[in-house]
């Protein structure tokens, strides 16, 4: 039996992103998107789970939600758990996140992402599929933030994942089910906190999306994450979260957007992984399509609008 501490250092030495733990106390490494089985076994996923949830989050595992997600530090290093149930045994998805939050300089982002994120209002998405490391470009750029700019930064995840050290900026953080209620409650009550920037773990619904849209109206700079793997699809994802007013919540959107990122992990040339990028920049061209729903177009103005600091997934990866 091993220890959550002694499959950590395992996992860091590895590079591992991702520890999991089967309900057979089976542990398995994510390392470059490929899984690999270890020699490891678990000693107590219950124990871990008495360590780390609360009462009430026991209780919502064990009857009703079935699941929970948290963040915990071990040893200095923080992680992101998500508890659940397979075939009745308690299972774990661990995502290892890094000690230091990178710079765009280490992430090698493109140079558009610091003028993006300078931006004083609107809307920023931030796209990709899960495990693309959309969570550590925006923790980049909140950090590039942090260090050049005076803002107040409210931070509204599920869970908290990154947590910053105060600079010229500073931070305020908002777990779901910790701090707030969910999505929707905590970016309301954002706008009476005197924010400078609001940034969202995850749109995931109609109600959050429409009080994102209408934070980023009254001046203030909001980003937020889709689970959308281009620009096109990002914004079409936010259109058709609406069954009744998408032409409404279209027609916002194109007044509110200033850019979206979308991201993939590819592997480089010497074995490791790396974000590639498509940038699309909401040019007075890009609105009108976003506004008349002719998303299947964006590409093209991606493809054409290179002098704004629009690029395609492509490019990026021929530099690398």
């Amino acid at each position: 039996m091993h220890s959550i501490e002694n499959i950590l250092g395992e996992a860091r030495k590895l590079g591992a992103s991702d520890i999991h733990v089967l309900g057979n106390k089976e542990v398995y490494f994510r390392i470059n998107k490929a899984i690999q089985k270890s020699a490891f076994i678990f000693d107590d996923p219950n124990a871990f789970a008495q360590r780390f949830l609360s009462s009430s989050q026991l209780l919502a595992l064990s009857s009703e939600q079935r699941e929970i997600d948290v963040s915990v530090c071990i040893e200095g290093i923080r992680l992101r758990a998500n508890f659940y149930s397979s075939n009745n045994e308690l299972c774990l998805c661990i995502r290892v996140l890094p000690q230091k939050i990178p710079s765009f300089q280490e992430l090698k982002t493109p140079a558009i992402l610091s003028e993006i994120f300078s931006k004083t209002n609107g809307l920023i998405l931030v796209s990709g599929a899960t495990g693309s490391g959309k969570s550590t470009t925006i923790a980049a750029a909140l950090e590039y933030i942090n260090h050049n700019m005076y803002k107040h930064i409210i931070c509204i995840e599920d869970p908290i994942e990154y947590l910053h050290d105060n600079d010229k900026s500073f931070f305020s953080y908002r777990e779901i089910n910790t701090d707030c209620l969910d999505y929707n409650s905590a970016i309301k009550a954002s706008l009476r906190q005197d924010p400078d920037i609001i940034s969202i773990g995850e749109l995931r619904d109609s109600d959050s999306i429409k009080s994102a849209l209408l934070a980023s109206q009254m001046g203030h700079l909001v980003v937020g994450t889709t689970h959308a793997i281009d620009s096109s699809r990002s914004i079409s994802r936010l259109i058709n979260s609406f069954e009744n007013n998408r032409s409404e919540i279209a027609f916002e959107l194109s007044l509110s957007l200033q850019a979206v990122i979308s991201q993939k992990l590819t592997h480089t040339s010497d074995g490791k992984m790396r974000a590639i990028f498509e940038i699309l920049i909401a040019t007075p061209a890009v609105r009108t399509l976003i506004r008349d729903q002719k998303l299947h177009q964006l590409p093209s103005e991606i493809a054409m609008g290179k002098e704004f600091g629009m690029m395609g997934f492509e490019e990026k990866k021929l530099q690398i």
